[in-house]
């Protein structure tokens, strides 16, 4: 007997709410915005006792939103001047050669991004002089650089047997300190 009534409540309940869905199918919703002096904004404070500003607004938040969300120092990158090379190269130590007559090789490539997918990594190269950047794996070749290692922040190329380190963030210098000992005076 208990089943039978559990059964039919639920029926009833389940046919109102079906009446009530019918019902509100025809009915017109408005969407179109409100006045703006009818609308509460989410930021407004509750009541003036919390010392919050009236409405929070983005614009004291500018150089948050500025700064480079995935650069390590959090600063705006800035490329090296066109008379320098195009990356930091850091190279082995290794024993002065003999010189030769042939051409000094070119600068090294410019390291643009790295990619690091399970046992696969790949590196974005931007040979010196080139317009577009292309991805180069371990072992490839890319205008007479062989990509030999590739890190987190940085690329290992080898090149008629010396090999250089190219850095994606390139380190950053700090300026001099102020004179007069840095209090400001």
């Amino acid at each position: 007997m208990i089943r039978l009534v559990a059964a039919l409540g639920l029926g009833v309940t389940a046919a109102a709410l079906a009446l009530a869905n019918l019902a509100l199918y025809d009915t017109p919703v408005d969407i179109s915005p409100t006045k703006g002096s009818a609308q509460r904004s989410v930021r407004e404070a509750p009541d003036a006792a919390t010392g919050l500003p009236a409405t929070a607004d983005a614009s004291g938040f500018a150089e948050t939103f500025a700064r480079p969300l995935f650069t390590p120092t959090r600063r705006k990158f800035v490329p090296v001047a066109d008379g320098d090379p195009q990356a930091p190269v850091a190279s082995d130590p290794v024993a002065p050669a003999q010189p030769v007559a042939s051409a000094p090789p070119g600068a090294a490539p410019a390291l643009l991004g790295v990619s690091i997918n399970g046992a696969g990594a790949r590196v974005l190269l931007q040979a010196a002089g080139a317009d577009k950047a292309s991805w180069y794996g371990s072992g490839e070749t890319v205008d007479g650089w062989k990509v030999a290692g590739v890190e987190k922040d940085a690329a290992t190329l080898e090149r008629d047997g010396k090999s250089a380190r190219v850095l994606l963030y390139p380190p950053v210098v700090q300026p001099p300190p102020p004179p007069g000992g840095g209090d400001g005076l």
